[in-house]
């Protein structure tokens, strides 16, 4: 399979460059650079732990924005969840992470990288468990929020973090591992809600046996990874290239013996640099909120000016109209699939219905072009719009396991096959794919073919989504790109948010609305990728420095 032998790729290159690494041992006299002394702390212990701890961080990203899509359609009867409902508390999570983007960026560059994640990861799991004991449906919808608002801290500061303890070889392969983490949390947490939420769970007090709620149960196993993932990155040292912005050479010095000791199994002190070179950003040399307002601004300008506004509008709409298509059809399809299930187990039977209904049919949507069916539609339309508890039937979660797997399959195909096609025929043919898969939708019979599309859809338009990077990269010179990356991801975030209120909107309204929608705005990402400028050669000009 494809990502097993990606994997194994990866891992052939780690060991590879452990060798490299050994090889160069050799003590350099006079200060040394950051990338120097992190070449020469090696790689190797330290590096495979702190993967280890990577994975449940990554897993708690997942969990905090996704789990509750699993939980909409047992809480809809204990909260009372009417479908905007609904659209809130899967876009609360999205909306918690842009309020505070930047503001978490300031913290993180001022008190550091450690306490960020360990804290933020900390007082995340505590919001997870907060959530399982919400009585109404406002206290949920209020928590979610909480929680978007603190989980997007610590993921921020786990990016940087993973950068500044690697050296340049060893960054892009971090990054692909923590690509392929986010994957398997994306199909382990179908697998957890299937085992947890069928289940009735029962407590034992003074003789009394009372039931719990077996979505509250689920929550709150979601909240382990995050109480992992603090306690993990406590047992890791600061940010060597932090301590040296601030200044603190003498610190950063310990921290990169430490690095050294626990990759080569030798004394610290054995470690071949002995002084560093400073290396001050603008943000150490000035406490004053105002001076670092300024210096923030200073430099990211350009991206508001000619020709670059032009550019970074195109790209951020490119990514708003990805995220409304893959993260509301993604976190809906729980809910769709038990409306779905439960048609057919009602109202499949011969004296009810003789064909093949469609997929908006059997969401309980009236079809005013079918004016013979209408008395049937209307008495799908009471049975699902009262409040019976759900059932999840296995297939519910069946389903949703094989749309994330297939969104691995189509990373891994995608890595493979950008170089080959060319990064803007890739995106735009991924959009088109998925505009299409979308259209289909509406008039999709059958549970595989329904099943199918939405698989192959969640996967292009995520695919179209990540690939953005490499647009960003070809547009976008080396100093302004992290700002660039940073502000498109953000609309893309709100693209989540506002596709999942307006699916509930437009959902009561006719079934055809949220796929007009998320299928226009497929076709008009598409339409962008094309409209933007191929990369220029350059030849015989020196390199952009970081």
């Amino acid at each position: 399979m494809m990502v097993f032998k990606r994997i194994a790729d990866i891992l052939s290159m780690f060991s590879c460059s452990r060798i490299i690494c050994k090889d160069v041992q050799s003590e350099d006299p006079g200060p040394a650079d950051f990338e120097r002394a992190i070449v020469k702390s090696g790689y190797g212990k330290f590096n495979f732990l702190l993967l280890l701890a990577v994975l449940p961080a990554s897993f708690a990203s997942i969990f905090s924005s996704s789990a509750i899509s699993y939980v909409l359609p047992s809480a809809e009867c204990d909260l009372n969840l009417s479908m905007f409902d609904k659209g809130l508390l899967n876009s609360m999570t999205f909306a918690g992470m842009i309020s505070t983007s930047f503001f978490w960026g300031f913290m993180t560059d001022t008190f550091g990288r450690k306490k960020i994640m360990s804290y933020g990861y900390l007082v995340t799991g505590i919001l997870s468990v907060a959530t399982c004991f919400s009585h109404t449906s406002w206290l949920l919808i209020l928590f979610k929020f909480l929680d978007g608002v603190v989980i997007s801290g610590p993921y921020a500061a786990l990016m940087s973090y993973l950068a500044e303890v690697h050296n340049e070889a060893h960054r892009s392969r971090t990054y692909m591992w923590l690509g392929v983490f986010f994957s398997l949390g994306n199909i382990s947490l179908p697998c957890i809600a299937w085992l947890i939420i069928p289940q009735k769970w029962t407590i034992t007090l003074l003789s009394r046996t009372m039931e719990i709620n077996s979505w509250r149960v689920f929550l709150a196993i979601c909240a382990l990874p995050e109480f992992l993932a603090a306690i993990a990155m406590f047992a890791f040292p600061e940010s060597p290239r932090f301590l040296l912005l601030k200044g603190r050479k003498e610190e950063a010095l310990e921290v990169f013996k430490k690095i050294y000791a626990l990759n080569t199994g030798k004394d610290p002190d054995t470690y071949p640099i002995k002084d560093l070179e400073e290396e001050y950003s603008v943000e150490a040399l000035s406490d004053s909120v105002g001076d670092k307002l300024r210096s923030c601004w200073q430099q990211i300008r350009p991206l508001f000016v000619q020709p670059s506004i032009f550019k970074l509008i195109a790209i951020g709409l490119i990514q708003l109209g990805a995220t409304i298509g893959s993260n509301s059809i993604r976190l809906w399809m729980p809910q769709l699939f038990t409306m779905m299930e439960h048609f057919k187990s009602n109202y499949t039977k011969p004296e009810y219905i003789s064909t093949q209904p469609r997929f908006c049919y059997m969401l309980g949507q009236r079809q005013t072009n079918h004016s013979s069916s209408a008395s049937i539609t209307t008495e799908t339309l009471d049975v699902a719009h009262e409040c019976i508890p759900a059932v999840l039937n296995s297939k519910v979660f069946i389903n949703s396991i094989v749309i994330a797997t297939t969104g691995v399959i189509g990373y891994t195909l995608a890595g493979s096959l950008i170089t080959v096609v060319g990064k803007k025929k890739l995106i735009a043919t991924c959009f088109m794919i998925a505009a299409a898969c979308c259209a289909s939708l509406y008039w999709a019979s059958s549970a595989n073919s329904i099943l199918g599309l939405c698989s192959v859809f969640v996967a292009m338009s995520s695919i179209g989504g990540a690939c953005v990077v490499n647009i960003i990269v070809d547009n976008f010179p080396t100093g302004l790109r992290t700002m660039a990356v940073s502000l498109t991801m953000m609309v893309g975030r709100l693209g989540a948010v506002i596709g999942n209120l307006l699916f509930p909107v437009l959902f009561n309204l006719s079934c055809l609305g949220p796929f007009c929608m998320i299928g226009s705005a497929s076709l008009v990402s598409a339409l962008l990728v094309t409209l933007l400028p191929r990369k220029k050669e350059k030849t015989n000009k020196p390199k952009d420095i970081a």
